[in-house]
């Protein structure tokens, strides 16, 4: 990357990392207030709450877990979690991007790593151990809950989940859980966004739910693949492959449903290339040619070798 779009990547507002930060903390602070008896218009907790007395929300995965342990079918249950389903049939998993106060934690911890980092780099020359997650656990984690629920009679998730013990701790002062916090913290510095990628079964859950949502990261085709500068993929939280699986392949949206649409790729995006909007799932043919097909032969060993501002991009 040149050194004016450096610059310009410097001064870069991250208005999507401030807003979904904002809207996480709104949420942890419409609980904190709901705890107490004199604010009356939204009460509950992360499992379920109730906006105005009259409009509930219920997490899918607990109402699905209180089913298969004990048949519970309160009216009031299901059409809380409806609710929610149906947000993320239209949203996709913005709950986990955008609401969930563990995600905040997770956020603000992963910003931290990145400011450690590179004062380490830079006093040390050399970055600290940091390892990719595994991917693909979420889904085999949301069956295995599901299946313990329904054979034990016991909401397996809704008692360990970190989610819930942070909001417990912040919310209504039940701190025993927070050991289990502070080590998936630790662990997060050599696997970062482990819990989100590989572990969170309600992630995993909203990630099917969401997975043909209308509301995405949309990609302008005429704009993807002018700037390859590799921030949208090594910024990722989720580890999807931005430029090489969808900016660079044609593709009019990000369809990994690993998505949480949190914005972070178009926050660093140098050239507008990212959005997010209700956009096509479809495919085109790229509108660029790929620049290593003018490479020598001589570097097709190391085509990124003859591209100026190095190769990998949006």
């Amino acid at each position: 990357m040149s050194k004016a779009a450096k610059s310009r990547h410097s001064r870069h507002v991250p208005i999507h990392a401030i807003l979904r930060r904002s809207t996480a903390f709104g949420f942890l602070l419409l609980l904190f207030l709901g705890s107490m008896d004199w604010f009356s218009w939204f009460k509950g907790g992360t499992t379920a709450t109730r906006l105005f007395g009259a409009v509930p929300f219920t997490d899918p995965l607990a109402a699905l877990e209180a089913w298969l342990a004990g048949g519970v079918t309160q009216p009031l249950l299901w059409l809380g979690a409806g609710i929610l389903v149906l947000l993320a049939f239209v949203l996709g998993p913005v709950f986990c991007g955008w609401i969930c106060p563990l995600g905040l934690l997770l956020d603000l911890n992963e910003f931290l790593q990145r400011k450690i980092r590179h004062l380490f780099r830079r006093k040390k020359g050399k970055g600290l151990p940091l390892l990719s997650p595994p991917d693909g656990f979420r889904l085999p984690l949301l069956l295995f809950v599901l299946a313990f629920s329904f054979m034990v009679g016991f909401p397996l998730f809704q008692t360990i989940s970190p989610i819930n013990l942070l909001a417990w701790g912040l919310v209504f002062g039940a701190w025993g859980g927070w050991i289990l916090l502070g080590f998936l913290i630790v662990l997060e510095w050599v696997l970062p966004r482990l819990w989100c990628r590989s572990l969170c079964p309600l992630g995993g859950l909203y990630s099917l739910l969401g997975r043909f949502a209308p509301f995405r990261v949309c990609v302008s085709t005429s704009k993807a693949g002018k700037t390859l500068c590799g921030l949208c993929t090594t910024n990722c939280p989720m580890g999807i492959q931005v430029m090489e699986n969808f900016t660079t392949k044609g593709f009019a949206s990000i369809q990994d449903p690993r998505c949480t649409r949190c914005g972070a790729c178009i926050d660093v995006c140098p050239k507008t290339v990212l959005t997010l909007g209700f956009c096509s799932s479809g495919r085109g043919a790229p509108s660029f040619s790929d620049p290593r097909s003018n490479c020598p032969e001589s570097t097709l060993e190391n085509p990124d070798s003859c591209l100026s501002g190095g190769a990998h991009g949006t």
